[in-house]
């Protein structure tokens, strides 16, 4: 059964503090999507993944390789965490296990431009990849994606780290490893995960500076209260205008939520805020009150912080490291990880997943591809689990949003995926053999979760 993990917009930091002098190109998502005119190819597919045959006039094809450009945010980082690198670890590893195998067509796939968008220059940094005509596709881990209009009207297959769904939305160029149709919707996870603390009382916390983080505030309050008389949890606290990085400190808002009786809390914050959020709360004798963490999948980082996350929980956007890995490519990438010295983070997991597409694309699209070929044929794919990393997603309708009031025609379950944090450790919440848990999207009635598993 086709299952879509329906998440919203997972990282809240940087989107409108940052005002870069241009703009992508086709500013507009809903107009700048390339009609690609070609059908999915029919000569794909693992029994012709050794033919080669000559490409010429396609950029970044040789005899002997597939080049792929790779632009991430290193410098100006204001998260502080391991980005353009960990990215970069994730795709390596991912072409060395295929190249391991005799790579694809004959051809090794490789890294060719690998490049730090300082934040700011991600639409200079890919205007230059399409006129080099270097590069066949890009993987992109950048935090503004300016850029990304660009790429896609220019028919470059581009995989990138699934955080923006304003900018992947009706871009059938752009194949983000979350895929966000409806950052707004309401979702039952909170009130499930709040359920299981045995809490009854939310507090939600959203940032002032970035519409993603006041949207997803107010969906998450939305949530809540949808559920409310099937959960016994409600919403004791909500603010969503907290200034970016809580500069001001958070203790006024956990006074608040203390005097209301909130006893779980979830926001939309990076992963520094949320240290900064779960240390008031020990200041303020609530070190028992359990957070919901959208962007801290960071063992290292959790790992440093003791015990200040304990008894916490925290949503992954894939298969988590902690699952058991059964028929998924999980036991792969802890292998070609290791074989490269590099540790296992989000990002690396994230590069590792974009890697898998821009692989499963090119062998779908045969032997005699071109980009025009590879776009059709990923997105004629449906059911893609990236080897049973991620929940599956039917590519022929991923780039269309959808509402909170058209979702009853999106036949995809809600899923997510979570791990609590135990002595600083993470561990699976649930049964780790199906590490999922799913919800009919069209159905919004309060049900239990299922138990799910993607192969």
């Amino acid at each position: 059964m086709a299952r879509k993990w329906m998440a919203p917009v997972v990282i809240f930091t940087v989107l409108g503090l940052v005002t870069v002098g241009c703009g992508n190109a086709s500013s507009d998502s809903e107009s700048s999507s390339p009609k690609q005119g070609t059908s999915a190819p029919s000569d794909g597919g693992e029994s012709n993944r050794n033919v080669h045959k000559s490409i010429s006039g396609v950029p970044g094809v040789s005899d002997s390789a597939m080049t792929y450009a790779l632009v991430g945010t290193k410098a100006n980082n204001p998260l502080g965490t391991c980005l353009l690198d960990c990215y970069r670890q994730g795709v390596e590893a991912y072409f060395a296990f295929r190249n391991s195998e005799g790579g694809i067509y004959g051809r090794d796939l490789k890294l060719g431009q690998i490049t730090d968008d300082e934040l700011s220059k991600n639409q200079q940094v890919n205007l230059g990849i399409i006129s080099d005509k270097k590069s066949f596709g890009t993987f992109q881990a950048g935090l503004l994606q300016q850029g990304w209009g660009d790429l896609n009207d220019a028919g470059v297959p581009t995989y990138t780290w699934g955080i923006d769904a304003t900018s992947a939305a009706n871009r059938e160029a752009i194949f983000p490893s979350t895929v966000i149709r409806c950052p707004d919707c309401t979702r039952r996870v909170i009130s499930n995960s709040a359920k299981q603390a045995g809490a009854t009382k939310v507090g939600i916390l959203g940032y002032s500076t970035s519409q993603n983080s006041q949207v997803c505030a107010e969906s998450a309050a939305a949530s809540v209260k949808q559920y409310a008389d099937d959960t016994g949890v409600e919403v004791g606290y909500l603010k969503a205008d907290m200034p970016y990085g809580l500069s001001g400190g958070v203790g006024p808002e956990v006074t608040a939520m203390k005097k209301a009786g909130v006893d779980f809390i979830t926001t939309c914050f990076d992963l520094n805020a949320m240290k900064t959020v779960a240390q008031e709360l020990q200041r303020q004798g609530m070190a028992d009150v359990p957070l919901m963490h959208l962007n801290s999948y960071d063992q290292d980082f959790v790992s440093k912080a003791g015990d200040l996350f304990d008894g916490d929980f925290i949503e992954a956007q894939f298969r988590p490291f902690e699952a058991d890995p059964g028929n998924s490519s999980l036991g792969d990438f802890k292998k070609w990880m290791d074989k490269a010295n590099s540790p296992l983070t989000e990002l690396a997991m994230v590069g590792w997943i974009n890697a898998t597409l821009a692989y499963d694309g090119l062998l779908a699209a045969g032997p005699e591809f071109d980009r025009a070929k590879v776009l059709a044929a990923t997105n004629a794919m449906k059911d893609y689990t990236a080897d049973g990393l991620i929940s599956a997603t039917d590519w022929s309708t991923a780039h269309t949003p959808y509402t909170q009031a058209t979702r009853g025609d999106i036949s995809e379950p809600e899923c997510s995926s979570e791990v609590t944090v135990v002595k600083g450790k993470f561990e699976m919440v649930g049964d780790p053999k199906k590490p999922w848990s799913c919800w009919d999207t069209w159905d919004t009635e309060w049900s239990e979760p299922v138990p799910t598993d993607f192969e």
